[in-house]
């Protein structure tokens, strides 16, 4: 398989490694067909632009007004942040960024793609008790969609990251300064990642994903993090040769069966958005096995109701997630914005257990706020 470039040798590094592991864990014949994709988009447009090529294969969306997200948004904007979202434009100071959104978007695309994020934006500032959304603009690393509310390059990935982070903490609430450890399993580029560890500066981000996506993040976040220690990816074969580096870093970055060799129930908050229901169901039942075993505290996802994966023949619904009879459901419900999604929050309590289905429960009132 051809990698990007840029970083070759540590893509293909990654490959051989997880080649190497588990066999659970690797690639579904969706992510096949995904992983072929990500890298002909690296290859030619170069990783420096990912933010607008491969970053729309995980969770940024080119829609157009017509899209359930725009009119859910259309629906939920206050009448008072109409004029910054239509009249509002970049600062003078900023003219070169002013000229266009992306030239690889129509004029109509980029109309509609500035107020959907500025829509967007305004709704997750609604939520956002800590003024995260204050002190945090979009990196200009990876040549974001050029989309300002004044002076701040915004963007839909950063307004989303704050409303998952806002759902997440109706539960997950130690202090700000807490050295917590989080652990993501698909983080795309990073773009949660960048909201915890500002939130949480004290705490530690572990990264779980396949390549090209796992080299994309760990490029972009030592990048954008240049003063955190960082775990970079390398092969290992067992936790022990890694401990003091592990324990020392802010930022980790592993292959799935690496994170078998990690201590048992030492992630605090665990998080997958947008990825599981493109796996297996075999693969499915695995990582929910890992996330009991690493995971004391509480565990986070963000998926379709349902998904139809044809390159693996299998459609997968909310209700065949193999949740585990000792994981406490503290809520379920339709995702603010994309309400094709559901996300769900469970404390993992001590112990195991066996899967069960996860429970029905009304969505009118979550599809509603």
């Amino acid at each position: 398989m051809a990698a990007p470039r840029e970083g070759e040798s540590v893509v293909s590094s990654m490959f051989n490694c997880m080649s190497a592991g588990n066999p659970v864990y690797l690639p579904s014949k969706f992510w096949e067909v995904l992983n072929s994709k990500n890298l002909g988009q690296l290859e030619t447009e170069g990783v420096e632009n990912f933010k607008q090529t491969v970053a729309q294969n995980y969770f940024t969306w080119v829609i157009g007004r017509w899209d359930t997200q725009f009119k859910y948004l259309v629906e939920h904007t206050k009448a008072q942040a109409w004029p910054s979202i239509l009249l509002g434009g970049p600062s003078m100071l900023y003219d070169a960024w002013r000229r266009e959104v992306s030239p690889r978007l129509s004029r109509r695309q980029q109309v509609e793609l500035s107020v959907f994020t500025k829509m967007l934006w305004k709704l997750a500032e609604q939520f956002d008790q800590h003024k995260l959304l204050k002190r945090l603009e979009e990196p200009r690393e990876g040549n974001p969609f050029k989309i300002f509310l004044g002076r701040k390059l915004i963007s839909q990935d950063l307004a989303n990251s704050v409303l998952e982070f806002y759902s997440i903490r109706e539960h997950f609430a130690p202090p700000l300064d807490a050295r917590v450890q989080i652990c993501e399993l698909g983080a795309g580029y990073g773009r949660n990642a960048y909201v915890f560890a500002n939130a949480f500066p004290n705490g530690k981000y572990i990264i779980i994903d396949i390549p090209p996506a796992l080299y994309v993040s760990q490029r972009y976040l030592t990048t954008i993090f240049p003063d955190k220690k960082v775990f970079r990816f390398r092969c290992f074969d067992s936790f022990e040769e890694v401990r003091d580096e592990f324990e020392a870093s802010s930022l980790v970055f592993l292959l799935p069966h690496q994170a078998e060799m990690l201590p048992a129930k030492s992630i605090d908050l665990f998080v997958n958005i947008s990825s599981l229901h493109e796996m297996t169901m075999e693969q499915i039942r695995a990582y929910f096995g890992l996330i009991d075993r690493l995971t004391k505290g509480y565990f986070y996802s963000k998926q379709w109701f349902v998904s139809q994966n044809e390159h693996d023949g299998i459609c997968v619904k909310k209700e065949d997630y193999p949740i585990l009879e000792n994981w406490r459901q503290l809520y379920l419900r339709a995702a603010r914005v994309q309400t094709h999604f559901f996300e769900s929050m469970y404390a993992v309590e001590s112990g195991g257990g066996s899967a069960r289905r996860a429970s029905a429960v009304e969505l009118t009132e979550g599809a509603k706020r």
